[in-house]
């Protein structure tokens, strides 16, 4: 189903290793004045429960879900096109809620949501998107987030970096935060908990793959495989993940 909504353009759809990704650009209205008449435009774009969802948040909080909810539509259409319709509401963990027959994960930053979906196999059994905005000379004035997000072995890989080129640095630091933020999203489902940046690693490679190790005490005897992948999309950094069936 094509967007229809010109305050709510669809910038993008292509297919990832781990599904169909799609991106809405969000509104920049002068002031909040404004929103409403955004936000009524959308309404037919909505499932009427959706649109009732919406309502129950603050006005900028409804931007970035409308937004979401058109970009999950836009990438429905694409891997089931027969459920594009269906209403897409909240988890009990403010996860979409996805119809049968197909996973979602969401993500938004101030002027892009982007929506991953797939549908379930052996390979694919849950679902994880991120997007961050890709740092500029700007960041470079900012505190240091690695520290705070990285391991000690991930910190020592970007030393060298670091030292040679402070903004690929920070890039670099960025990337490895939404790759988690994804990752986190795609194991949500079997730990229901707040996971720590000291319990996933990422090393995310230059064409797009990404290597991770997890040291999540609910995983030990069990066997589960989590890919994650990059992407850049309008000046924005965007990772996803996927998560396999755990077993024993």
């Amino acid at each position: 189903m094509p967007n229809t909504v010109p305050d709510f353009p669809l910038v993008d759809t292509r297919r990832l290793p781990h599904g169909t990704l799609s991106a809405i650009s969000l509104p920049a209205p002068a002031s909040d004045a404004e929103l409403p008449a955004l936000l009524a435009a959308a309404r037919e774009a909505l499932h009427p429960d959706e649109w009732a969802l919406s309502e129950t948040l603050a006005l900028p909080r409804r931007v970035a879900f409308v937004g979401g909810r058109l970009a999950l539509r836009a990438a429905l259409s694409d891997a089931r096109p027969t459920l594009a319709r269906a209403a897409i509401l909240r988890t009990p963990r403010r996860a979409p809620s996805m119809p049968e027959g197909a996973l979602g994960s969401v993500s938004h930053k101030r002027r892009l949501a982007v929506a991953l979906v797939s549908v379930p196999t052996d390979a694919v059994h849950t679902l994880g998107v991120d997007v961050e905005e890709k740092p500029e000379a700007d960041d470079l004035t900012r505190p240091d987030l690695a520290p705070k997000i990285l391991t000690p072995l991930e910190r020592h890989e970007l030393a060298p970096l670091a030292a040679s080129d402070p903004l690929g640095y920070r890039v670099a630091v960025r990337l490895r935060f939404a790759l988690k933020e994804a990752v986190y999203k795609a194991i949500d489902p079997h730990v229901q908990r707040y996971v720590r940046f000291q319990e996933v690693e990422v090393f995310p490679g230059a064409a797009g793959a990404v290597a991770v190790r997890l040291t999540l005490p609910e995983f030990a005897g069990r066997h589960i495989t989590v890919q994650a992948y990059w992407t850049e999309l309008h000046g924005h950094l965007v990772a996803t993940a996927a998560g396999s069936t755990v077993t024993p």
